[in-house]
This record gives structure tokens, C-alpha cells and sequence, in this order.
């Protein structure tokens, strides 16, 4: 009720037990960015969730005093695991929900399996801004936090 920070290492730990049990390396993720085409498997994705949980729990664990207000650190806990749960669910659920037949046979005929792609991609692009912009909440707290003690 107090530390609710405390739930970050309990992602953190989550997460890497669920990459643990990930044994198809078949699952990844193409990732284009101009001439760049990056793979990655849901494995080492998970590995990057769980560090950035257990940063965050670590983080708090040393300005847990510096903070403002433990409203402002539930929100912030709150909406950053929403992201990592909603992140998570796309990758092992979305593509499988939304496409019928596999994004790399794509027919140029089907207009809807394109649509759906599109619906995937931006909705792991909202999920991961939605996560950058929670963090936000975190210097703000820090910052109303260490302006209070000064004055």
C-alpha cells in the first residue's frame, strides 16, 4: 500500500520466469528501420521488459524518500505495468487475432491482411509512447519532490 513500486520487481521477476519457459525461438519480431531490418525473439524482448522493470524497482528503491507524493508513484507503477501486461499480450496475441494467414506470405489481393498489420504495428507503437510517457510521471514526482524538501 505504501511501496507500490514494490510490484515492478514482481514484473520484473514474471517476466523472466515467462522467458524462461519460451523455448520456440521461432517468435520474433521484424523490426525495418530504413535499410535495416532487425530480428528479434520474444525472448530477448522479454529480457529488455524485465531490466526496465527491475531498473525502475531499483530506482525507486533508492529516491523512495525524495518522492512527493504516493499517488503520483501508484499512477506511475500502474500505468507502466498496463504497458508491459498490453505490450506483452500484443506480441504473444495480437498478430495470431488480427492476421488469418501469416504477415510473411503476404497476397497482394488482400487488402485486409495489410490493414491488419497496420492495426498490430500501431498498436505497439501506442503501447511502447504510453510507456515513455508514464515515465514522465516519475521526475515529475522526483521533481515536486526535491523542490518541497527545498523550500
Amino acid at each position: 500500500k505504501h511501496r507500490p513500486y514494490h510490484l515492478f520487481l514482481l514484473t520484473g521477476l514474471l517476466l523472466v520466469l515467462t522467458s524462461l519457459f519460451m523455448l520456440n525461438q521461432k517468435n520474433v519480431v521484424d523490426i525495418h528501420l530504413h535499410d535495416t531490418y532487425y530480428v528479434l525473439t520474444y525472448k530477448h524482448i522479454f529480457w529488455v521488459l524485465s531490466m526496465i522493470s527491475l531498473f525502475e524497482w531499483l530506482v525507486y528503491v533508492l529516491t523512495n524518500k525524495f518522492l512527493y507524493s504516493n499517488a503520483l508513484t501508484w499512477t506511475h507503477v500502474i500505468i507502466s505495468i498496463i504497458s508491459f501486461i498490453f505490450f506483452v499480450s500484443t506480441l504473444l496475441f495480437g498478430d495470431n487475432i488480427l492476421n488469418s494467414a501469416s504477415i510473411r506470405y503476404f497476397d497482394n489481393g488482400n487488402q485486409k491482411s495489410f490493414d491488419n498489420y497496420t492495426t498490430y504495428s500501431k498498436s505497439v507503437e501506442i503501447t511502447i509512447l504510453v510507456l515513455i510517457l508514464g515515465q514522465v510521471l516519475y521526475f515529475i514526482n522526483l521533481f515536486l519532490g526535491r523542490l518541497k524538501r527545498n523550500i
